[in-house]
């Protein structure tokens, strides 16, 4: 009776005291074979789609959830203000051209303004020569000699006075160049705000977020999408850097992501962070002051997915950036 009793005892001890070996066993193997962290999860490339200009939205084509593919038109700025300045910009322009024109022509005048000019004060030259021989031989008087002298000095002063305006004449002309240059470029500009007020997809994926509605203000370089890329998923480890001993790329992995519990999944790392995580937070770690606090920091690990358990296509996988994963890294 006594010894029936005793069994009862020991008996369900006995099992206790084996399953807590058993179990300290498969946990030592899993140890030993590999590097195990719940500090995982999916990640794939993340796009913003952001305004190059100030403006107000005035239309939205996408809504979160939508597959967009590259150049697909996503939202567009009201456009009403540039257009006119557009307007506006090319009238200039065209007025600059007229005058250029107005310009040239005043030029080719002069130019041919001149030709009259230097004709002239040949004959006046000429005259003047035959008028101070005659003079000198008093053919004529002295009054017809300084008329001579006066016509030949009046013809160069013509002479050197449409010269000058020649010079104006081109000066115009190049100072319109410029204009026209300047106006050309500004119309080039407005072109190219007119351009940036629709918004174009830079990349295949998924709208992840939309931050605006129509109506709203957009700054310049502030986000209207965030686009993840839906074709290309690895897993983001965060591993303590007391871990990283023998890690190396191409080192295989396997791990389970939380979404789906009845499929495993197997990678390979193939990127292992240079600086660990906490380097890029917004207010990194700064021990000058003295206060220090040793905390075993983190680096960022990549690992491929390359393969699923149930034999499944992984483009065919419902994977989202973000989705928790338990990993183990074969050692």
């Amino acid at each position: 009776m006594e010894k029936n009793k005793n069994l009862k005892v020991y008996i369900p001890l006995t099992i206790v005291i084996l399953g807590v070996i058993i179990g300290i066993v498969f946990w030592y193997m899993d140890y030993s074979k590999y590097i195990t962290t719940d500090d995982a999860h999916v990640e794939s490339d993340i796009v913003s789609v952001s305004s190059k200009i100030l403006g107000r939205i005035s239309k939205i084509y996408v809504q979160e959830g939508d597959t967009i593919q590259a150049g697909m038109l996503l939202a567009e700025l009201d456009s009403t203000d540039i257009s006119a300045q557009k307007q506006l910009a090319i009238a200039a322009k065209a007025q600059t051209e007229a005058s250029k024109a107005q310009a040239e022509a005043k030029y080719a005048s002069d130019q041919a303004n001149i030709k009259v000019m230097e004709v002239a004060l040949s004959r006046a030259q000429e005259d003047f020569d035959r008028a101070k021989t005659q003079f000198a031989g008093d053919v004529i008087s002295k009054e017809q000699f300084d008329h001579s002298k006066k016509s030949l000095e009046t013809a160069q002063a013509q002479l050197d006075a449409a010269k000058s305006q020649l010079q104006v004449s081109m000066s115009q002309i190049t100072s319109s160049g410029k204009a026209i240059e300047s106006s050309a470029a500004q119309v080039e500009v407005i072109k190219t705000q007119l351009n940036n007020t629709k918004l174009y997809a830079p990349s295949n994926g998924i709208i992840a977020k939309r931050w605006l509605l129509p109506g709203d203000i957009v700054q310049a370089g502030q986000a209207i999408y965030t686009i993840s890329n839906n074709s290309k998923f690895w897993i983001i480890v965060y591993l303590e850097e007391t871990k990283l001993t023998n890690l190396h790329l191409g080192q295989s992995a396997r791990f389970g992501i939380d979404a789906f519990p009845d499929v495993s999944f197997t990678g390979k790392i193939f990127s292992i962070g240079s600086n660990t995580a906490s380097q890029f937070s917004l207010i990194p770690a700064n021990n000058a002051s003295g206060n220090f606090t040793k905390v075993t920091q983190r680096v960022p690990i990549k690992i491929s997915i390359d393969a699923a358990s149930n034999g499944e296509n992984i483009s065919t996988i419902h994977l989202l950036s973000g989705m928790s994963s338990v990993v183990k890294i074969i050692k």
